[in-house]
C-alpha cells in the first residue's frame, strides 16, 4: 500500500469516528431535551397543588359557613385527593396536564365556597378546558322533573348548593352555575351518561341567557362558539 493510498484510508477512518462522535453527541442532546421536557410537563402542575393544599390545609385555609360553601369544600377536597393521588405517576405532559385540572378544579371550588359566604374570592383562575365553550347560567330556572324540582341559578342560595365551574364532563358540555343537584355526576358512573340527559338539559337550561344550545347539541358534545354565539 502506497502513501496516498494509506492517506486516503486514514482520512477516511478519522472522518469515520468524528461521525460516530457527533452521531453520539447528538442523540445525547435529543435525550436530555426529551427528558426536560418529560420533567417539565410532570413538574408543572406541582405549584397547583401545593396552592390548592394551602387553601384547604394551610394557616389561611378556607371556612364554610353556608350550606353551598361547605358543598364546594367538599367538592374542593375530592379534586385534591385525585391530583396528589396522580401527581406521583405524572411523567408525561398529558398526565401533567391531567394532575393540573384536577388540581385547578379545586381552587375553583375553593373560590365559589368563599363567593356563596360572601367573601373575598380572590384572584381569578384558569378556566377548566370546555369552559369557553360550555356557556355559564345567566338566570334562574326551576323545572319539576322526575316527581322534584330541578334549579339552575348563576348565584349560591341554600336551594342552588352544588356549583360546577364550566366545562366538558365526558365529552358534554356543562355549563357554569348553581344547581340544586350534582346532576352532571350520573356520567361518572360506569353506565355513563343517562338516556334523559339531553331531555333534562332541554328543560332546565336550554334557552336561558349564557346558554345558547339545546339537549341536542349537549347530547353531540356541541357547546357554543362565544365569539359567534353558533354551535360547535
Amino acid at each position: 500500500m502506497g502513501p496516498p493510498v494509506l492517506f486516503v484510508a486514514l482520512f477516511v477512518l478519522v472522518a469515520l469516528i468524528v461521525a460516530v462522535v457527533l452521531a453520539r453527541r447528538a442523540q445525547r442532546k435529543v435525550a436530555a431535551r426529551d427528558e426536560a421536557r418529560h420533567a417539565g410537563g410532570a413538574a408543572r402542575p406541582g405549584p397547583w397543588v401545593v396552592r390548592l393544599t394551602g387553601q384547604l390545609d394551610g394557616p389561611a385555609a378556607v371556612t364554610a359557613r353556608t350550606p353551598a360553601a361547605r358543598a364546594c369544600l367538599q367538592r374542593a377536597i375530592e379534586a385534591q385527593a385525585r391530583a396528589v393521588d396522580l401527581l406521583p405517576s405524572a411523567s408525561t405532559p398529558a398526565l401533567g396536564l391531567r394532575v393540573q385540572e384536577a388540581a385547578v378544579a379545586g381552587l375553583h371550588f375553593v373560590r365559589a365556597a368563599r363567593i356563596a359566604d360572601g367573601a373575598d374570592p380572590g384572584a381569578p383562575l384558569p378556566p377548566l378546558a370546555g369552559a369557553d365553550t360550555a356557556g355559564a347560567v345567566g338566570a334562574t330556572r326551576t323545572v319539576p322533573w322526575g316527581g322534584r324540582d330541578a334549579t339552575a341559578s348563576p348565584t349560591a342560595s341554600d336551594g342552588t348548593p352544588h356549583y360546577f365551574p364550566g366545562g366538558r364532563v365526558h365529552g358534554r358540555p356543562v355549563p357554569a352555575g348553581w344547581y340544586s343537584e350534582r346532576w352532571w355526576s350520573a356520567a361518572d358512573t360506569p353506565g355513563g351518561w343517562c338516556d334523559g340527559a339531553a331531555a333534562f338539559f332541554d328543560a332546565l337550561l336550554a334557552g336561558l341567557p349564557g346558554v345558547p344550545y339545546d339537549g341536542d347539541d349537549f347530547e353531540r358534545g356541541h357547546g357554543v362558539d362565544p365569539r359567534g354565539r353558533r354551535p360547535l
